[in-house]
């Protein structure tokens, strides 16, 4: 865990603008910090030593300081490719993984990213060749922002550090904001803020110093190829290696817990290759049983013999840390379970621990989400309708809309189901089924899911793993049979099969736990005077706020379930108060 920032061809750009920038993310890298000018860029670097921490010091250059690189991540099989540059005659000063990026470089300029297993965004500068790159890992694991800037290019790990730089104006993005309350996030084409974009997973940009800059793709997933049988053995044995991979660091780690197949499946490789005699994992608990899942966390770590902390949340930590949660996210999100990422990575840095590792990544590819199970089990190709399938997932219904925004505002923006329909037009000739799985996978998965993960865990210096989130894991699960993914109403079914070899059925088959909190209960009880606080006091013309405390009210009465709605409602206005100041 670290974050970049910089600026390619802003010539009224100081280093001084840019330790502004990293000042705004300091956060992801406590460690250490630098900034450079070399050529057209600045880049900025701060670190969290995760590996070599000695010798990781960023911007990092090779031997003779001719190519420069400021990177975010890690590169997994950084030994491999060491060890075949070294061969190559190439001259390493550290044992750290950034180093690589340089060499690696030198040997196949562009194409080294097809070399690489891992997490990444990096910016690479090469005075010889007076040519550079910015590139972002297949997936989007790790965040990478981009901003037109004064005939220039800025980038960065956050948005944040890009709206400190000056004459930098900040505006809302519309369509986006509109986006949150229809799909619970900003899709992840454009963002909240107008101006700023991501650059997208699998995507480089090659910087000429003569001839400007161009973006080009070098990977994608795997969605429209062949599929192909894979046995439980061939599964194992490459699950172990990125296990195996991930498992280098120098620094204190261990692993969320939630008792799901998922996190069980990854406890059950990594206790083979830990360093201690016994895991350790945190698990989530509430203060009300009935809401609690700890139980299963518990019943996971006896399984594996794993030494079980707990992290518990409370009513009142919502109001406590919804700020926090806001300001890390960067963007509104109705997930509720952003707190709950926050507080299990408040309490890993609360031990001591810098890497996690996690369960994330087959739900999506896989068709694991409950929603989709009960969606898809009567479903054909033939019966699948896009508006009935975007009502299930949308968070705010047209008459919801109608009634808490401004008619200006609502009749201004992109319809969301139009935006829906775009984003699966490239997969329309794919059975329905795997038609939301590319959806997930390449949306979902980017603009909200692995944003939990890397911005909470930011927040608190601690660094998510997922071994299902190795690209060669992934593109396993994606070329597997629709059968293989979902049969008899049972989403994931490969994994949660491969899962009942280590683990009963009756613990694998159980039903499917999302880490989410009783929010609809809470905001009728405990939560209700600081959530009519935050709507009461709306000053954006964009929303009604008599409205929307009615449908506060209306939900406290009983008179419908507005939990979802409520839910994005609340984090965009605390969005607008913490970015906007309204």
């Amino acid at each position: 865990m670290c974050g970049i920032s910089g600026v390619y061809n802003v010539p009224s750009t100081s280093e001084l603008d840019v330790e502004r920038m990293m000042d705004a993310i300091r956060y992801r890298g406590i460690d250490e910090r630098g900034v450079e000018k070399i050529g057209p860029s600045i880049m900025g670097h701060v670190r969290l030593a995760v590996v070599d921490p000695e010798n990781g010091m960023q911007p990092m250059t090779n031997e003779d300081d001719t190519v420069w690189v400021s990177f975010n991540g890690e590169i997994y099989n950084y030994v491999e490719l060491r060890n075949d540059l070294k061969a190559k005659g190439h001259i390493f000063k550290s044992r750290c993984d950034t180093e690589v990026l340089v060499h690696l470089w030198e040997e196949e300029g562009p194409d080294m990213l097809k070399h690489l297993i891992g997490m990444y965004a990096f910016f690479i500068w090469d005075t010889k060749q007076n040519k550079g790159m910015l590139a972002r890992d297949r997936q989007g694991i790790k965040p990478c922002f981009l901003a037109e800037y004064k005939g220039g290019l800025a980038f960065s790990s956050e948005m944040k550090s890009i709206l400190t730089l000056p004459d930098f104006k900040k505006e809302i993005n519309d369509d986006s904001l509109k986006d949150v309350f229809c799909f619970n996030y900003a899709t992840p084409s454009e963002t909240c803020f107008k101006g700023i974009v991501p650059l997208e997973p699998g995507h480089y940009i090659l910087f000429d110093g003569a001839n400007g800059y161009q973006k080009k793709r070098y990977w994608e997933w795997p969605f429209l190829e062949d599929k192909k049988d894979v046995s439980y053995e061939e599964f194992e044995e490459l699950l172990d290696d990125a296990v195996r991979l991930q498992m280098r660091f120098d620094v204190t780690g261990g692993m969320y817990l939630s008792g799901g197949v998922d996190s069980s499946v990854v406890g059950s490789h990594l206790v083979k290759h830990w360093n201690t005699d016994r895991l350790p994992a945190i698990g989530l608990s509430f203060e009300d049983d009935k809401f609690s899942e700890y139980k299963y966390s518990k019943e996971a770590a006896q399984l594996l013999n794993a030494d079980l902390s707990e992290a518990r949340i409370t009513p009142k930590m919502i109001t406590e840390i919804a700020d926090k949660v806001s300001f890390h996210a960067e963007q509104p999100h109705g997930d509720f379970s952003f707190f709950l990422f926050h507080i299990l990575a408040r309490q890993a840095n609360k031990e001591g621990k810098v890497v996690m590792f996690t369960g994330d990544g087959p739900d999506e590819a896989l068709s694991g989400f409950g929603h989709n199970q009960r969606y898809f089990h009567k479903q054909s190709k033939m019966n699948f309708s896009l508006r009935n399938y975007f009502d299930v997932i949308c968070y705010m219904k047209p008459e919801m809309r109608k009634r808490i925004l401004n008619p200006d505002f609502e009749a201004a923006t992109i319809d969301p189901l139009d935006r829906f329909a775009n984003i699966l037009e490239p997969w329309r000739d794919l059975e329905p089924i795997e038609q939301i799985q590319a959806y997930e996978c390449t949306s979902l998965m980017v603009g909200n899911n692995l944003v939990k993960g890397d911005r909470m865990g930011a927040g608190w210096s601690t660094e998510g793993r997922s071994p299902f989130l190795d690209h060669r894991v992934s593109e396993l699960f994606t070329r597997l049979p629709v059968n293989q993914k979902f049969r008899d109403g049972h989403g994931k079914y490969f994994l949660k099969n491969y899962a009942a070899k280590k683990f009963s059925r009756e613990y694998v088959f159980k039903e499917k736990i999302m880490p989410t909190t009783p929010i609809g209960e809470w905001l009728k009880g405990p939560l209700y005077p600081w959530a009519r606080d935050i709507l009461a006091s709306n000053k954006n013309p964009r929303f009604n706020t008599k409205e929307m405390v009615a449908v506060l009210d209306e939900h406290k009465n009983g008179l419908g379930n507005y939990t979802r709605e409520l839910r994005t409602i609340l984090m965009t206005q605390i969005w607008l108060r913490n970015f906007f100041n309204e």
